[in-house]
């Protein structure tokens, strides 16, 4: 049996993970502070893989610059350290699509894309540990998976935009589904280092998931296809709503 490390174990995504899969793996609860080494180095020993889900996240209120670099990218380079050091073979980070970026566009956003970081240092810092991750795996070979996941849902409200082309809107993805593909990535003995998508298979997300189907084997199981951008009728029906709520 599998022994995995699991950070940011309390959050959302880390507490399902764990009701799913704790009598798949032998799992082990990081509970000290990743913006310390030497937490990361005790955590880690006699561990196979390491699933990196801790992170200030912009929910977290009065969150400062500070605290994203330090929690995200310090705290995820103290984790390749304390691989690399204890000898675990993969990492799993968890990622955001702040990392490429929210763009107006009615083209699919693609792994390869330009990453353009958005929601200001939560982005960045999301951005910097995955080159982190990627030069820990080309240098010391450590197998490193990189998930970019879109909105969780139903963690986060989902609120549909009127406007379709709306920068911010790039979709979601239903908890049960971002649990499979961490699944996926620790399972996966074949990857060196990849970044991918995880987004719903729906028409109202921006996100190409085919490398993720292909490669990884992901296939959501929620479309979230009521999250769909509206259509002609329904945008403007949105619009004169506005402006008669505009005009009371």
């Amino acid at each position: 049996m599998k022994r995995v490390l699991i950070t940011g174990a309390k959050g959302y995504v880390g507490s399902a993970f764990i009701k799913a899969n704790e009598d798949r793996y032998r799992l082990s609860i990081f509970d000290g502070d990743v913006k310390n080494s030497d937490d990361a180095l005790r955590a880690s020993e006699n561990i196979d893989a390491i699933l990196h889900l801790a992170a200030v996240t912009t929910d977290k209120p009065g969150a400062t610059d500070e605290d994203y670099f330090q929690t995200n990218t310090t705290g995820t380079f103290n984790m390749l350290e304390a691989a690399r050091q204890n000898g675990a073979k993969k990492l799993v980070y968890g990622s955001s699509v702040c990392a490429v970026g929210f763009r107006a566009t009615p083209k699919l956003i693609m792994e390869t894309d330009r990453c353009e970081p958005t929601d200001g240092m939560y982005g960045y810092s999301k951005y910097l540990s995955e080159r982190l991750c990627e030069c820990y795996s080309a240098t010391y070979g450590v197998s490193i998976i990189c998930l970019r996941t879109a909105m969780v849902v139903p963690q986060h409200e989902l609120v549909v935009p009127l406007n379709p082309l709306t920068p911010h809107w790039l979709g979601a993805v239903h908890i049960e589904d971002v649990v499979e593909a961490y699944r996926l990535a620790l399972d996966d003995g074949d990857i060196r280092f990849g970044v991918f998508h995880i987004a719903a298979d729906s028409p109202a997300s921006k996100f190409d998931i085919t490398k993720a189907k292909a490669i990884l084997g992901y296939e959501p199981r929620h479309r979230l296809c009521e999250s769909g951008r509206p259509g002609p009728l329904q945008f403007m029906k949105g619009l004169l709503s506005r402006a008669k709520g505009a005009l009371r």
